[in-house]
Formats: structure tokens, C-alpha cells, sequence
């Protein structure tokens, strides 16, 4: 089922609801209209509710949300090399951030946005739709954009994207959940046990933006192959074995709790990020935030696609319904294998 409450007001004065869901086992997501986000996830163990997401506990807190905690990112999620692209012979720019390139399309970010919100009381579902006008960011196209979060009762928590442009545009839509299956407030997350489908990765300059090169991961420090602890500082693209089939591409397990997250994409490839920039952020139930305090599993196209033709394209064809799926799946009774 699905209840809406109250979660405050944004500094504009305009009214923000949080949706929560709820499966027959007792697990619970409640997400936000303020950002499409995800503010918490609580997995029953031993009795107890254990919230595995970052989050803040009010809206003024979201507003500013510098680690971008639970966002739903667009159009085009992670970095684009110095602002621009070329789509169909044009050349488009976008505002550049301190490092000369473009980051989750910001500053005009999808996460800083009340979307649309529609919901059945008897479904664990909700779906948060968004109209992104013509040149909006600096993308073209009148852009219909939705999210539909649905809470199963084989405890998946299951994200559909849809989406249809009057113009070709670039696409690149994923959310930035950090996940601390230990608990959201328990610190470093460097002791979880981590298996990633992926025999390469994204070869990448100093500002973590590909070369174009794939990298082969085996024994590496990039080798989840087999399950082994996340214990460096991560901010990369894996390139998913899944060949654009939804499929089981990784697994996260915590060794103090004993929940294990299955991660399911047809995207072809995931940004694996420690949280590496988290500095002292107020979060929920007056939890501070550090470096590793959550690890973010971000599906996507592989970062700055649009600007390396080999890479698989993120442009969706104008008129053309697009539609991408990520799904989470929790248990807590076995190891990562």
C-alpha cells in the first residue's frame, strides 16, 4: 500500500509530500515528490527496521543536498567532458563547473524539482513525472519524463523509467542512492562485500571522465569478480556483462547485518562511488554523514557516451517511447556468492 503525508515546504513556500510504501513483509521505502528521491528504505532483521539509504529528515535539507542523497539525476547523469556534446550535427553547451566540464546536467538540477506525483492507495507504487521544456539544461526537446518506484513483495524495490521527446535528445536518467546495508547512521561502508558482472571498466582522466579506453579488471583493484570487500575509495564506471538484458549485474552484502542487496539493469554499466566528497552533512535522525558512509550503485550509459561514438549511445529518437528499469532486491539469511 501506499500513504502520503505531509513533509514540509520549500523555501518558496511551495507544499512537499513524502509517499510511503509498504509490502506485506514490513519492508518500507518512503520517497519525496521534492526531487524524486528516495529518503529511506527500512529492511526488517530480527524484528527490527534497519534504514540502509542516506537521507535528511526535511525539505530545507534537500534543497541545499550537496551529496545529491537519493536523487533522481537528468537528463544526463555524471560528467560531460568541458559542458558540451554534438547531436546531429549541433553543437550544445551547458553550464561548466569549477573543473571546466558538466556535472549531473546541473546547476538546473532535476533533484532540486517538485515533480508530479501519482499513486493508488492499494499498490506499493508511486510514479513521479516531470516535463523538462526545449532546451532545458541546454538539451532540446520538450522532454515527458516519469519514475515509477514500486516496493514487491519479494522485497525489490523496482525504478522504471519512461520517457518520450519531440526531438532526439540525450538521455541518461539514474539515482543517487547511497546504500549502508549496515544501517544508514553505522559509518564506513568499506567492510561490505561487493560482486560486480563486469570484466572492464572505463578508463578515465583525472576528473573521472572517460578516455574511451575500457580497462580489463582482472587483478586489479577494480576486480569484483569475485565477492571481496569495497575497501579503496571508488568512483568509476564498471561495463556491465549484461549485453542490454535485465539481468542480475552486482550484489552488496553487509557483514554486520546480513542483508544482501541484488542490483538488476538493462543499462549497460554502473558508476560504483564510496562516497568519497561526504563532509560532515546533517543527515537524518541526527546522523553525520563522512567520506564512505554510503556507496552509491549507479546505473547508466557509460559516462560522457554522447562524446566517444563506440560507447553505446544515450539519445532517445524523437517520438519514440524509451523505457530503462533498475531494480534492488534485499534478503538477510545468505552470503554474496
Amino acid at each position: 500500500m501506499t500513504n502520503k503525508s505531509t513533509f514540509g515546504f520549500t523555501s518558496s513556500g511551495e507544499s512537499v509530500f513524502l509517499y510511503t510504501l509498504t509490502n506485506r513483509n514490513g519492508v518500507i521505502a518512503e520517497v519525496t515528490d521534492y526531487g524524486a528521491a528516495l529518503v529511506s528504505l527500512k529492511i526488517p532483521v530480527s524484528g527490527q527496521l534497519t534504514d540502509i539509504v542516506l537521507g535528511y529528515d526535511t525539505v530545507t535539507a534537500y534543497e541545499t543536498n550537496k551529496g545529491q542523497l537519493g536523487a533522481t539525476v537528468g537528463r544526463n547523469a555524471n560528467r560531460l567532458r568541458e559542458g558540451s556534446f554534438v547531436l546531429n550535427g549541433k553543437t550544445y553547451t551547458l553550464p561548466k563547473d569549477a573543473n571546466g566540464n558538466n556535472s549531473h546536467s546541473g546547476p538546473a538540477f532535476y533533484n532540486k524539482r517538485i515533480w508530479k506525483a501519482a499513486y493508488d492507495k492499494t499498490q506499493a507504487a508511486v510514479t513521479f513525472s516531470l516535463y523538462s521544456p526545449h532546451m532545458d539544461q541546454g538539451f532540446p526537446g520538450n522532454l515527458q519524463l516519469s519514475v515509477t518506484y514500486t516496493l514487491t513483495d519479494d522485497n525489490t524495490l523496482l525504478l522504471t523509467y519512461d520517457a518520450c521527446c519531440d526531438q532526439d535528445t540525450v538521455l541518461n536518467v539514474t539515482n543517487h542512492s547511497y546504500f549502508n546495508l549496515s544501517g544508514h547512521k553505522q559509518g564506513d561502508v568499506r567492510n561490505h562485500l561487493l560482486w560486480i558482472k563486469a570484466d572492464a571498466i572505463t578508463e578515465t582522466d583525472a576528473f573521472h571522465i572517460p578516455t574511451g579506453r575500457l580497462l580489463l579488471v582482472k587483478d586489479t583493484i577494480w576486480d569484483f569478480t569475485s565477492p571481496r570487500a569495497v575497501d579503496h575509495a571508488y568512483d568509476d564506471n564498471w561495463c556491465l556483462n549484461n549485453h542490454g538484458s535485465y539481468s542480475l549485474c552486482a550484489v552488496l552484502e553487509s557483514p554486520s547485518s546480513h542483508i544482501r542487496m541484488e542490483m538488476y539493469t538493462d543499462l549497460p554499466g554502473v558508476q560504483v562511488y564510496t562516497g568519497n566528497g561526504l563532509l560532515n552533512l546533517s543527515g537524518k535522525e541526527k546522523a553525520c554523514y563522512q567520506q564512505y558512509a554510503g556507496i552509491c550503485l549507479e546505473t547508466q550509459y557509460y559516462v560522457n557516451a554522447i562524446n566517444i561514438p563506440e560507447f553505446q549511445q544515450p539519445v532517445i529518437k524523437a517520438g519514440v517511447p524509451f523505457q530503462t528499469r533498475t531494480a534492488y532486491r534485499f534478503t538477510t539469511d545468505g552470503a554474496v556468492t
